[in-house]
């Protein structure tokens, strides 16, 4: 609840239940290599202008 933005207690905890997973501390290397495709089409559709330079911190 601390970094709840004034959600009361049931919607933080919907709020939770969609979005938070094992992927939140850490969406692995195939999560990575999804979000660098992501980029990279949208780069090669011409709606990210710059040729996106993905880094990661560990």
């Amino acid at each position: 609840m601390q970094f709840a933005r004034d959600l009361d207690p049931q919607m933080a905890d919907k709020f939770v239940g969609m979005y938070v997973n094992e992927r939140t501390l850490d969406y692995g290397a195939d999560g990575k290599e999804a979000i660098r495709r992501l980029l990279d089409m949208g780069h090669r559709a011409g709606i990210i202008p710059m040729e996106p330079r993905v880094e990661f911190a560990e």
